[in-house]
């Protein structure tokens, strides 16, 4: 059939106010320039497009708001229903503290504890002048195990002498610290050390028993000194 146009007999009657979506739909699609019904029918699906779009945002956002506000309303509700509940979870929470300090003091010996307060009380000038003593005298008798010339034993051995003055002239009689087993150990070996080179001349390389005896005292010295302070090397390196 011919398109119809303005003129057809559908709106000489003033049928196509009652026509349903789809017969407007078939008429359109049949090729009639009905402009009216054209208009009417992409309002109509204009605007139920922006109310779903619009429905779809309010709830996604409504569920947003709902997930951010209900732990905050949880919490304040458990709090305002069950005051006591955070005054319970701190004191268990301080119990399992104090459990765990207790069982970490158990473990330790007291004798490292006495240690350990007594190595914080050490002046600082004792413990680094014993340290350096410790290592110079060890490094110098460790070297002259493997046999070196004289000459190079000699001079390995002048910081040792060196250090030994220091802490003998310093530390050795100080009542600040008698009693320190690093400090006793320290002395018997320098001690056994000058005995041996009263007995055999200074330039007398020790026998092995004798070195091994000495070392061992400057080993057990070593181990009872705090560590030392790192330095900022050793802080940036550590990093």
């Amino acid at each position: 059939p011919a398109p119809m146009t303005r003129t057809c007999r559908y709106k000489r009657n003033n049928k196509h106010r009652n026509m349903s979506a789809i017969a407007c739909a078939r008429h359109l699609a049949n090729g009639a320039a009905w402009s009216p019904v054209r208009a009417s029918l992409e309002r109509a699906s204009e605007q139920r497009r922006v109310e779903r779009v619009g429905s779809r945002r309010r709830l996604v956002r409504g569920s947003m708001v709902q997930v951010a506000v209900s732990p905050v309303e949880c919490g304040v509700e458990d709090r305002q229903t069950n005051p006591a509940s955070a005054t319970n979870r701190r004191a268990f929470l301080a119990a399992q503290i104090t459990a765990a300090a207790a069982a970490t003091n158990a473990a330790v010996p007291a004798s490292a504890w006495a240690a350990l307060a007594a190595s914080a009380a050490l002046p600082k000038d004792y413990t680094d002048k014993a340290r350096t003593l410790v290592n110079t005298l060890s490094e110098s008798l460790e070297f002259e195990a493997s046999n070196p010339s004289d000459a190079k034993r000699f001079r390995k051995a002048e910081p040792a002498k060196e250090a030994v003055k220091v802490f003998i002239k310093d530390w050795a009689s100080s009542p600040l610290v008698q009693g320190d087993v690093a400090h006793d150990d320290i002395i018997l070996a320098v001690r056994e050390l000058g005995a041996f080179y009263k007995a055999n001349g200074s330039r007398k390389p020790l026998s092995p028993e004798a070195r091994v005896s000495i070392l061992a005292k400057l080993y057990t010295a070593r181990d009872a000194l705090p560590p030392a302070e790192k330095t900022l090397a050793d802080r940036l390196l550590g990093l």
